[in-house]
Formats: structure tokens, C-alpha cells, sequence
């Protein structure tokens, strides 16, 4: 890679950028009313979402998506980032017995300490900023955040998203969390046996259960539907994109899709033989394409295509993500902390100089340094330098912010 120059993304032409700004407009009009522009980012619009059947329990329909990054420290310290405004609140407070700190997009999990028995406490926070999908637009909602409750479970917690819902899933049980249900209490989260083997995903009314060396679909109350099982060998991650759910197999990855009338149905998407597997598959929220790296390289997959694609890099790679747009774009860090993008066939399009070359370096920090993409920028955290960087991908990964004073144990975005 590094014999490569860059090579920078090609501009938009004023007519283009006249045609995409149209077509902006044309989405933001197609199932609200239009709204005054203001100075602040929640533009309330509570019809809408009455009228899609969408409950937004308690929180306003906003014009956009209400971007922030909530960034958890090792000590349980939670904030949350507002990126229009740059405001920073308080999520939770330090505290000494937290365990993990995890989250699902929207909601917010510091587990607490195992007592006797190896039982853990969940305590779960609502950030109250989402975006439901709609078809060919979406609804955002923007309330102020709350402590929803504490749950409780045997061992370390797992969390696995999709559909707006999540499972909290313990040793031997989940609970499905119904984020639409959030304004009722969390006792009533139905709890679920469970011998599961890896992630369990919330998809099409259906969970998606590892299990044997397999996947089982089962109804939302574990009960598995006969002759579901689709083989799946060391299952390492779980993905829930615009196709479908993702699973990350030795031999591949699994799809399951719904079809017409509701089944669910999966389908292998092999590996060419005798590849090395990609151990994680991450991308853009709500996006087709899944990226992961290996050795000399990164894998892309194209779900829609249901193919794979092995981006080649002679520095190796320890994150990626793709970005899921037309050019099938793909975000990397290289070994020397370096930020690139790679085109479809692994041209290399930008890279910028060395970011997080000290976190990389540091072994207690390097698991910590986390890469998220939204459709114009990319966040990636430096543990050891206490930031979390912000570069704009539509323009050669420049570095348009670096937001300070921060212990990014843990980085998500939500919104």
C-alpha cells in the first residue's frame, strides 16, 4: 500500500450537487409536513410518526437524525457527545464494580460486578436518540436521556441489536428488549431459556439461535421451527443490515431473509476456498455491504450480491468497515495507524498520516480503538491519547474534528 499514492475521491459537479440537494429535499418532504429551519437540531414533527404507527414514547419527531457519540469510560463514566453542538451529558457516573459497558445503538448497558452465584446487574440507559427506517426515508426521535432500570442475570452480558430491539442475553437465558415498549417497565421483557452458542439476533419476529454448529431460527419465544438449521462453524459475530441478518462463520458467512408472509430463511455464503476467515463483519447502520479484515487484507461482502471480495494491502489491516454506498467504498486502519479507504477492487483512494499509532502500540489500548462510520464521516478512538478523531470520508478522510478530555473505553454513535 504504501507504494501507492493517494488518489483523491472524485468532486461532484454544481449540477450534481444541485440534483443530490433536490433529492434530499424531496425525501424530507415525503411523509412530514415541512418544518421552519431553526437554531437547534430537534425540529418537532409529531404527526408523522402518530401516523406511520411509530411510538415515540414521549420523545419529538425531529426534522433529522440527532447525531451523537456516547463514549463510556473503564471507570463506568458515561457522556454523551451532541455532534451538532458539541454538548457533552452525563450518562452515568463513575463507579468501581462496573464489569462491562456495552450498547445496542440507542440503549446504554453498564453491567455491575458478579456476586454470589456470578449474578450481574444490568443497568440500562435510554439515550433517546433513534432513527426507524420507513420504507424509502426514515422517522428520527430526540428525548432527554433516562435510567430505564436494572436487570439481572447469571455471568458476563451479551448484547446483539437489530430491528429496533435487542437481546440481553446471560448464561443460559436472554431477554428481548422492544424499544418501542421502553415506556413500560423492563419487568415485563420476557425472559427466555437459552443454550446458545454465540450472538442471538432479534430479526422478522424470529431469533436467530447459534447453536451445534448451527443456526436455528425460533419463534420470539425460543421454541426452534423444525428443519431451520442452517450449518454455521464458530460463529464470531452477528450483523443486522438493509438485506438481512449476518452471521460470521469459519466457512463463511449465513444470511437470513424474510420473505412474503413472514418465514425466515437462511442461506451460506461460502468462502472461496481455502480463505482465511475475517473473525469480525462491520459497516454503516442500515447499509448492504459488511467488511472485516484477515491476513493480507480485508474481506468485503456484498449481501445484495451475496459475494465476497478480498481487498489485498501490503501493511496489515486490524480494522475495517465498509461504507456501503454506490462506489463500494471500504474505511480500514492499517498496523501503523493509519486511516484508508479502498475502492471495490482495493485501490487504494486516501490515507492519512499516523493517528493512533500509540493506542495500536499499547496493548491494554489496541482492542480499544474502534472504528464507526455514518454516511459522511468517520469516528475513530484513541485510547491513549484520550480523544476520539472525526474525518469526513466524502472528502480524502480529512480530519475535521478531534474531540479531547475523554477515556473512550467504549465509542458508539446513536441518533
Amino acid at each position: 500500500m504504501d507504494a501507492h499514492r493517494p488518489r483523491r475521491a472524485p468532486r461532484l459537479s454544481a449540477a450534481a450537487r444541485s440534483a443530490a440537494l433536490l433529492v434530499v429535499l424531496l425525501a424530507l418532504t415525503a411523509c412530514a409536513a415541512a418544518t421552519p429551519a431553526t437554531e437547534t437540531p430537534a425540529t418537532e414533527t409529531p404527526d408523522a410518526s402518530e401516523a406511520h404507527g411509530i411510538d415515540g414514547g414521549g420523545a419529538a419527531e425531529v426534522a433529522a437524525p440527532a447525531r451523537a457519540l456516547v463514549v463510556a469510560g473503564h471507570d463506568g463514566t458515561a457522556i454523551l457527545l451532541d455532534l451538532a453542538t458539541e454538548e457533552r451529558t452525563t450518562l452515568a457516573e463513575a463507579r468501581t464494580d462496573v464489569s462491562s459497558i456495552q450498547s445496542d445503538g440507542r440503549l446504554l448497558y453498564l453491567a455491575r460486578g458478579t456476586g454470589a452465584g456470578g449474578r450481574t446487574s444490568v443497568d440500562v440507559i435510554d439515550t433517546a436518540r433513534w432513527t426507524v427506517p420507513h420504507g424509502d426515508h426514515s422517522h428520527s426521535f430526540r428525548g432527554e436521556p433516562r435510567l430505564l432500570g436494572t436487570l439481572e442475570g447469571d455471568g458476563i452480558p451479551r448484547i446483539t441489536a437489530g430491528e429496533q430491539r435487542a437481546v440481553l442475553q446471560f448464561d443460559g437465558e436472554l431477554l428481548t428488549l422492544v424499544h418501542d415498549e421502553l415506556a413500560e417497565t423492563l419487568d415485563a421483557a420476557r425472559r427466555v431459556s437459552t443454550d446458545a452458542t454465540g450472538p442471538v439476533v432479534p430479526f422478522a419476529g424470529h431469533l436467530l439461535v447459534p447453536n451445534g454448529g448451527a443456526i436455528q431460527v425460533a419463534d420470539d419465544g425460543g421454541i426452534p421451527i423444525p428443519d431451520s438449521d442452517i450449518p454455521c462453524a464458530d460463529v464470531t459475530d452477528a450483523d443486522v443490515t438493509r438485506v438481512g441478518a449476518v452471521f460470521s462463520c469459519a466457512e463463511g458467512a449465513v444470511l437470513f431473509t424474510r420473505e412474503v408472509g413472514g418465514a425466515v430463511v437462511g442461506e451460506a455464503i461460502p468462502y472461496p476456498a481455502g480463505a482465511a476467515a475475517a473473525v469480525q463483519l462491520n459497516g454503516r447502520t442500515d447499509r448492504p455491504d459488511l467488511a472485516g479484515v484477515t491476513a493480507d487484507g480485508a474481506w468485503l461482502l456484498d449481501v445484495r450480491q451475496r459475494t465476497w471480495t478480498f481487498l489485498a494491502s501490503e501493511v496489515p489491516l486490524v480494522r475495517a468497515a465498509a461504507i456501503g454506498d454506490d462506489d463500494g467504498r471500504t474505511i480500514a486502519i492499517d498496523a501503523e495507524g493509519r486511516l484508508c479507504i479502498l475502492a471495490s477492487d482495493g485501490a487504494l483512494l486516501a490515507r492519512t498520516e499516523p493517528l493512533v499509532v500509540a493506542s495500536l502500540a499499547d496493548a491494554a489500548s489496541r482492542d480499544r480503538v474502534q472504528l464507526i462510520i455514518d454516511g459522511q464521516y468517520a469516528y475513530v478512538s484513541d485510547p491513549a491519547a484520550g480523544v476520539v478523531h472525526e474525518l469526513d470520508h466524502l472528502d480524502d478522510l480529512r480530519v475535521t474534528r478531534t474531540f479531547a478530555d475523554l477515556d473512550p473505553w467504549l465509542v458508539q454513535q446513536v441518533g
